[in-house]
């Protein structure tokens, strides 16, 4: 009889190659928001899946980047601190955009301790042959242990990232109930689906400067009452996320109050305000939330 494994897995990688992606098709369920914006994920964001003989921990970071405010250097320390307690690393490498710079990055997970599998995601995007061409360079790295082509969209490789993962797990007993999925708090994971319905609807206008603080979140009768404050940089991103009379925070809305629903399996009576507060990227007391 096979021992249970329980144990850690950082994802780690670029941003934008896909981590957030490959998180929510391992768990079955959306624990990170995803964008085609690059630097979408902020914080270490956990997400559980237990199977037959394990337990699971996924740890999604911050992709990796040169730090320019308090708000990224928060970012960098969170890929740190995950890397450091982590079981297993999973490096993710976006197979539409094997660089030269991603390279390099990988090559310094060599002397960290953990096992490092490789996922080459977004294979179905691109022809068979780039994804062999990728793989063939990748052999240079001898330290990883397990090359895994994966396509979240497609839901192909995931079984047998799961078991590799599950091969360099320790033995233990689950951490987690088995219907627990994340650890995030549902308030926390509000102010995430809210960010990404802003970041989805005006990413080509408005940067990374859009943080969502939950003001209220309550019961009221058989719906949950929700209300938000926007906060940005700018007084012309103010425009941008409000839009010409009210248009796009009414987008916004819509989509952010289907996906809350689809979490809280609720109705949900949300309100929303945008407020500018210049550098709040630079400012302890805004990012200490």
């Amino acid at each position: 009889m096979s021992r249970h494994k329980c144990g850690t897995v950082a994802i780690i990688g670029e941003p934008n190659a896909g981590k957030s992606s490959l998180l929510n098709a391992l768990v079955g369920t959306t624990v990170a928001i995803t964008a085609a914006m690059a630097g979408t994920t902020r914080q270490a964001i956990r997400g559980v899946l237990n199977t037959d003989n394990a337990q699971i921990i996924f740890v999604d970071t911050p992709g990796m980047q040169a730090a320019t405010n308090l708000l990224e250097r928060q970012m960098n320390r969170a890929i740190s601190g995950a890397v450091k307690t982590a079981d297993v690393l999973c490096f993710v490498l976006d197979a539409t955009n094997v660089t030269e710079r991603a390279l390099r990055k990988l090559g310094n997970y060599q002397d960290f301790g953990a096992p490092v599998i490789l996922a080459l995601t977004k294979i179905d995007c691109v022809p068979p042959a780039k994804v062999m061409n990728a793989l063939q360079r990748l052999r240079d790295f001898t330290f990883i242990k397990d090359f895994v082509p994966v396509s979240a969209l497609k839901r192909q490789g995931l079984t047998d990232l799961i078991s590799c993962f599950t091969k360099y797990l320790p033995v233990g007993e689950p951490i987690f109930d088995r219907d627990v999925y994340t650890d995030s708090t549902e308030r926390a994971m509000a102010a995430e689906i809210i960010r990404g319905a802003v970041i989805n609807h005006t990413a080509d206008e408005v940067p990374a400067g859009v943080k969502v603080v939950i003001t209220e979140f309550a019961t009221v009768n058989r719906s949950i009452k929700i209300a938000a404050d926007i906060i940005c940089d700018k007084v012309n991103h103010k425009k941008i996320i409000i839009g010409a009379q009210g248009k796009m925070i009414r987008q916004i809305g819509i989509d952010a109050r289907r996906n809350l629903e689809k979490l809280l399996g609720r109705h949900v009576v949300l309100s929303t305000f945008v407020i500018v507060r210049a550098g709040w990227r630079d400012q302890v007391n805004w990012l200490r939330d």
